[in-house]
């Protein structure tokens, strides 16, 4: 593996309003490198059985995942729908596109 892609982990981020109730006000961003794949086609059946629409797997070093929830790669944001291990160094994060206002 190269190593050559370049992607953002993110978390939400949350301000108070002025009643001083919580609300999403973006994400903060961490950027990565990674290795981006196509999604396995049992994989993508079975994802697609569950109502999820994977798009891309990206292969991240295990050491840089921090349980985020969101990817952004190519201007796109993701939403983090599986991780797993696949060796002792490198853990896989199946993604699916964010429409606009879900997340």
């Amino acid at each position: 593996m190269y190593w050559r892609d370049v992607a953002y982990l993110c978390k939400e981020t949350e301000t108070l309003d002025k009643l001083g109730r919580p609300q999403k006000s973006g994400f903060s961003k961490r950027e990565i490198i990674c290795n981006v794949k196509g999604v396995k086609r049992t994989e993508f059946y079975q994802a697609q059985a569950a109502g999820y629409k994977p798009e891309i797997s990206v292969e991240v070093k295990e050491y840089e995942y921090e349980k985020e929830r969101y990817l952004e790669f190519e201007d796109v944001m993701y939403k983090i729908i599986r991780s797993y291990p696949v060796s002792a160094e490198s853990v896989e994060l199946v993604c699916e596109g964010l429409a606009a206002g879900n997340g």
